[in-house]
């Protein structure tokens, strides 16, 4: 009996032994018991490429006061270190058993990765309780990617006056998170470019990052307008994450007016030159225009192949002359003078011959457009080859023809000088009655000062008159 009783005394000696060392164990972990927990962020979430602000409240739920307790914030991807903002905080004194109210607040500043996508990311914080033990506490930070777009391209740099154009605005999310609901506008403070068959809003559903979205106008310019480079305002709405609308006003530049159009046609051949007539039929004026025909299969030009005419407005026409020449007629064998019959079948078959020879002309136009650049365009021009051979010397038949031995139609120089002397004739008749006509206005003024021409050609008609009844 005694040995059990002593067996039981013994057990209850060593659970109490236990018992002690537990609440002594206990009441030593409990001396000191550092907490930290999150109670804000700013912005929340965060955004990336923006500075995120963490706020911790720091507690000493232990029964001993604490000095020196360290906080340190071991940030990973997408988060980094700000220059100048320390990732450990010291608290140099903490009181026993604190409540929320007289807790410690600090704060830290991190900068989020440009790149950073939306997510929930880890970030590891390390408390140091004074006492050389440390532990470590895992925090999660909300991360959404920053909504942002750019008009990366315009399809076109420069529009005619006057024409519809087809003008493409490429929209692209250059930004980490997807776009929604967006409404894209676009305006010309000037007035001078418009749309038409729409307004100037194109609704967006959706883009996802790094995607790009078109949208397209048919615009025309103001046939009024003054050539030159017009600012075009661009506009982009959409909602963010929080269903806010976010907006971006960015400008454009885009250059009206520039190039225009020429139309050639044969004017006619007289006096060894060929005449073309050259016409601005676009919307803007063409300055420094130059007109040149080179060699080319069928014709040649002799003496100077480019003629300056200097500025043409749009609707204006001018005249440009060359000494064109037909390298077929100028194939043609010289005969005898004295074989008569021979030339006269020439002559018969000439029409024949000359109908057989090139008929179109490349005439080649330079000048310089409204931006300042230097451009050239190329023409066809259809050459009646039967007026070449009649009226144009050295450009129907060639330099080798029967007759003068010149290149002309035999008697075309002799009609020519005739008609001169008639034009001249008739000057000089037209000179001898003016002069009449003042002599006999000066003496009749003389005698009567109202006298006038009306008065004398009445007298000079009425004498004539009287002259026919009297006979």
């Amino acid at each position: 009996m005694k040995g059990l009783r002593l067996m039981r005394l013994m057990k209850q000696i060593l659970l109490a032994v236990s018992l002690l060392l537990v609440i002594i164990s206990s009441a030593a972990a409990e001396d000191v018991a550092i907490v930290a927990d999150l109670i804000s962020q700013n912005p929340d979430p965060a955004r990336s490429s923006e500075l995120v602000e963490i706020r911790f409240n720091v507690q000493n739920l232990g029964y001993d006061d604490v000095e020196n307790v360290i906080i340190e914030l071991e940030p990973e991807y997408p988060f980094t270190r700000v220059p100048g903002e320390s990732l450990n905080k010291t608290i140099p004194y903490i009181r026993s058993r604190q409540t929320d109210e007289d807790a410690v607040t600090i704060k830290f500043k991190l900068l989020v990765d440009n790149d950073a996508p939306d997510d929930i990311y880890e970030i590891d914080l390390r408390i140091w309780d004074g006492t050389g033990t440390s532990t470590t506490k895992t925090i999660d930070i909300e991360v959404r990617g920053k909504e942002y777009a750019q008009v990366i391209t315009i399809s076109k740099a420069n529009i005619d006056l006057a024409r519809e154009e087809s003008l493409e605005f490429v929209i692209t999310n250059t930004g980490n998170s997807p776009l929604e609901n967006m409404v894209f506008s676009w305006s010309d403070p000037a007035g001078v470019v418009l749309p038409v068959y729409s307004d100037n809003t194109k609704y967006i559903k959706h883009i996802d990052v790094g995607e790009s979205v078109e949208v397209s106008y048919t615009v025309i310019a103001d046939i009024n307008a003054n050539p030159g480079l017009y600012q075009m305002d661009l506009n982009l709405r959409f909602e963010d994450y929080e269903s806010t609308t976010g907006e971006i006003d960015t400008t454009a530049g885009i250059f009206v007016g520039g190039e225009t159009d020429f139309d050639v046609a044969f004017s006619g051949s007289s006096g060894g030159e060929t005449s073309f007539s050259i016409a601005n039929i676009g919307s803007v004026s063409a300055n420094s225009v130059t007109v040149s025909i080179s060699d080319q299969k069928g014709w040649s030009v002799s003496g100077i192949d480019s003629v300056i005419i200097g500025n043409l407005n749009k609707g204006d026409y001018t005249i440009a002359s060359f000494n064109l020449q037909s390298k077929a007629g100028g194939d043609l064998q010289k005969l005898p003078g004295e074989d008569s019959q021979r030339n006269k079948k020439l002559n018969q078959t000439r029409p024949f011959l000359s109908a057989n020879q090139p008929s179109v002309l490349n005439i080649e136009i330079s000048y310089t457009d409204a931006r300042g650049e230097r451009r050239t365009t190329a023409k066809e021009v259809d050459i009646d080859p039967s007026v070449m051979g009649s009226t144009s010397g050295g450009s129907g038949y060639g330099g080798k023809g029967s007759g003068e031995g010149n290149g002309k139609v035999p008697g075309a120089s002799t009609q020519k000088s005739s008609a001169t002397v008639v034009w001249v004739g008739m000057g000089i008749v037209a000179i001898i009655v003016l002069v009449f006509v003042h002599k006999r206005y000066t003496k009749e003024r003389l005698n009567d000062q109202d006298y006038t021409y009306k008065k004398m050609i009445g007298d000079f008609f009425g004498k004539s008159k009287r002259k026919q009844l009297e006979k």
